[in-house]
Formats: structure tokens, C-alpha cells, sequence
């Protein structure tokens, strides 16, 4: 069996999303109330997975939305308790979101489609990462080297970009590998390294140490831009359809008022307009949040279509 190394090191991405996500109910719950002395403090319940937490240490990223969530606090006048709670498996958010326990979540796409949450915690927003709503991911080799196929890539080594700013490129991978009859990344690849950010997948490649690597294509635009020698060097022998980030759900239920709800999309939509918000934004890759729409979520739904009637052909 090929040897997997995994690197436990912890993503900004979708961890501080939720921390993110507090910040703005922080911020909105205080937008049209009187005097400070009225304030009374609110509990907020904010829910995610355990896999929310990739590519930056927790305690760091932790402290500096803390400390942001503070600042932000006194401006304001408001008192906030944030209650947080990781889930290590996907039931148990699911259940939590039903039992209402949860305000706000902000859940990957692919987990998204498997989650029936749709009645009390429906979809508002998705992050726009630049242009458009949707992040392409490509397999990237040494141009000038013999692997201009996935079929080359057989037994070789391979590095994979795992944050939680890019969770679709998982899935797309491993969907490709069905569809083309080579089984699985541990079967099909030699030695499999995850890493936390989109230089640590590419310049292993680009010095000729590994043999191919997955990011997501605005890392590797970026890296191209600061390195021109890098797109000269590189080739891209497959590229994904692009796809949405995440999806921001929130309850139908638990806020104290539906004016404050409102408040909250309200800011929610303006977030890039301001400039503590457009300091958050950027520390997600991420451009503004804009209304979800069922259409974005297409071509996610026809890979997941793809990857299950594969599952249930191999299946006896």
C-alpha cells in the first residue's frame, strides 16, 4: 500500500470563518440600538465541524479573532458570549442544527448536499473569492517531464493543497480518479503529502521534487504573478469545473428579534463596503459575500451525481 503522510497543520479557512461569522453578529447586533446601558448580553450559538480547522495553528487564529471580537465589542457597547462548539462528525452538526442549537453555520458545499438541514437552516450567502462565485482546481506537472496525463501519474508522488479556503478540490480529485477506473488516491498515487498552503504544493513540482501536485487555480494565478517563470515551468494536465466555496446558513429560529436577523444579512451584504470588513474578507481570500442562489451550486451537484452512480456501480 502506498504511504499517505498527513500534516496536521490547521486552516484559517473555515475555523475562523465561524469565528468570522461571530464578528459580524457582533458588529450588527449593536447596528441600530440606543445607549450601552441598555444593552443586555446575548448568547450566540455557532457551530462546525472539526474539519473547519486546516492550514493555521488554532491558538493563533483563535486569539486574533478574540481579540478582534473584544475591540469590536467595546466600540460597540455590546456584551456578546459567544458559545462555540466543534463537531467531529457530520450527524452530529446535522443533529445540533436541528434540534436548533446552532444560529449560524458555514458549511462546505460537498457537505452541504448531504446535510438535511434545508427547513430550519436555509442558505443566505456564499463568499465570492474574486471575480465570480466559484474556485477551479487543477493537477499541475514539470512541463518538459513525461507526465502530460493522469494516467501517468501512476505510483507517483503527489502533493495535494488541503485549506479550508478550497475544500472542493478533495472531492474533484478523487471523482476524477473513479471516472477515469484508477481506483483511489492511496491506490493510484505513490506517496501522498497534504499541505496547507498553495507554494507548498507547487514549488515541490516547479524544483522537480515531486511529480505533481492539486491547487486551486487563484493560488496558482497568484504564484504565477509573483514568479512569472512559474506558469513557463508548469503544465496543467487537468482542471475542474469551478465551484463554490461554502454555503452561510442561518436559522430560521433563536434570534431574539427578527429585526436582528435582518440586521445581520443587512451587514452581512455591506461586510466589503467597510473597512474592518474588508480587512476579514481579505484575510479569507475572499473578494464580498453575495446571495445564494441554487444555481451555484450546480456543478457541485452534478459531481456528487457523478461521484455516487459511480459508487453504486463498484458496489456488489
Amino acid at each position: 500500500m502506498p504511504k499517505t503522510d498527513t500534516n496536521p497543520v490547521i486552516d484559517v479557512g473555515k475555523a475562523c470563518r465561524c469565528l468570522f461569522a461571530l464578528a459580524l453578529l457582533l458588529v450588527v447586533s449593536a447596528w441600530h440600538t440606543g445607549q450601552a446601558a441598555e444593552l443586555k448580553p446575548r448568547v450566540l450559538r455557532v457551530g462546525f465541524t472539526k474539519s473547519c480547522f486546516q492550514g493555521v495553528n488554532k491558538n493563533d487564529a483563535e486569539a486574533s479573532f478574540k481579540t478582534f471580537l473584544a475591540t469590536v465589542g467595546r466600540q460597540r457597547g455590546y456584551e456578546l458570549e459567544p458559545i462555540v462548539e466543534i463537531f467531529d462528525d457530520l450527524p452530529a452538526f446535522v443533529t445540533a442544527i436541528n434540534e436548533g442549537k446552532i444560529q449560524l453555520a458555514i458549511i462546505d458545499p460537498w457537505q452541504y448536499l448531504s446535510m438535511d438541514i434545508l427547513k430550519v437552516m436555509p442558505p443566505y450567502f456564499t463568499p465570492v473569492p474574486k471575480d465570480e462565485a466559484g474556485r477551479s482546481y487543477a493537477i499541475l506537472t514539470r512541463r518538459g517531464s513525461e507526465f502530460h496525463t493522469l494516467g501517468d501519474l501512476r505510483g507517483k508522488d503527489f502533493v495535494r493543497l488541503e485549506i479550508g479556503a478550497a475544500t472542493m478540490g478533495q472531492p474533484w480529485l478523487e471523482t476524477l480518479l473513479l471516472v477515469n477506473g484508477f481506483g483511489t488516491q492511496e491506490r493510484f498515487f505513490g506517496k501522498i503529502e497534504i499541505v496547507g498552503k498553495p507554494s507548498l504544493a507547487v514549488l515541490p513540482v516547479f524544483f522537480g521534487n515531486k511529480h505533481a501536485c492539486l491547487v486551486d487555480m487563484l493560488g496558482f494565478d497568484v504564484m504565477k504573478e509573483l514568479n512569472p517563470q512559474i506558469g513557463f515551468k508548469l503544465q496543467v494536465i487537468a482542471t475542474s469545473e469551478p465551484y463554490i466555496d461554502d454555503v452561510i446558513c442561518l436559522s430560521e429560529k433563536g434570534w431574539t428579534s427578527e429585526k436582528h436577523k435582518r440586521d445581520v444579512i443587512q451587514s452581512m451584504t455591506e461586510l466589503h463596503l467597510e473597512p474592518s470588513g474588508q480587512q476579514i474578507l481579505a484575510l479569507f481570500k475572499t473578494a464580498k459575500l453575495v446571495p445564494f442562489q441554487e444555481a451555484q451550486l450546480d456543478t457541485v451537484k452534478k459531481l456528487w451525481a457523478t461521484h455516487e452512480n459511480i459508487h453504486r456501480k463498484v458496489k456488489p
